[in-house]
């Protein structure tokens, strides 16, 4: 009878210890599937080791030639600066009878930047202008060419008075003024010290020719 009993208990045991090691295989393959499943689905994302490496180094060249083009760019600017600034700009020697407006205007084509000159070179004024004396000018340079004779205009003359001078009449004042369209902005206003030009009788006989 205690044999019966013992060989129960046996049995029971040999149950328990079978049960229990069962469910640690599922429960061991079923780690390793949820492993397997996580490891599929983060695969886009894992960098080996020599991948790791590649990136690495395509991202310093990047850098390389990002630091190359910033360190170059600054000499291309300093070239072009420098060129330019050579196409622009000189010294003018004074001339007698000289203005700053008559001055500006043989540089700049515009007797209004007389102040502009004038700031180039410490404010001078046209009371220190002197014969012979450099002044330095931005211009980049003015083409006038005037066509017939040169008339240097004196204080208190006008276009009509001009006009009455070399044509015997003031009411060809507007012929002169056509003629110096460049320099002469507003026919009533007129500078002493400039010099305007004039077609005589003679060329303009010519012209009608």
């Amino acid at each position: 009878m205690k044999l019966s009993k013992i060989l129960l208990l046996l049995a029971l045991l040999t149950l328990g210890v079978s049960c229990s090691s069962k469910r640690k295989k599922d429960d061991a393959s079923k780690t390793a599937d949820i492993s397997q499943e996580v490891s599929a689905e983060d695969a886009d994302f894992i960098v080996d080791s020599e991948d790791e490496d590649l990136l690495l180094d395509d991202g310093s060249n990047g850098a390389i030639e990002e630091v190359a083009m910033s360190e170059s760019a600054p000499l291309i600017m300093e070239e072009s600066s420098g060129s330019s600034m050579g196409l622009i700009g000189g010294q003018y020697t004074v001339e007698k009878g000289d203005t700053l407006m008559w001055i500006a205007f043989k540089l700049y084509g515009d007797y209004r930047k007389w102040q502009h000159l004038s700031s180039l070179n410490g404010n001078i004024s046209a009371t220190n202008l002197a014969t012979g004396m450099t002044l330095n000018h931005d211009s980049a340079g003015f083409n006038y060419n005037p066509q017939g004779l040169p008339h240097l205009i004196k204080v208190g003359e006008t276009l009509g008075t001009i006009s009455g001078e070399k044509y015997g009449t003031d009411k060809r004042w507007k012929e002169i003024w056509d003629n110096n369209r460049a320099m002469i902005h507003d026919p009533n206003i007129i500078f002493a010290g400039f010099t305007l030009h004039y077609l005589p009788d003679r060329d303009i006989a010519s012209e009608d020719i």
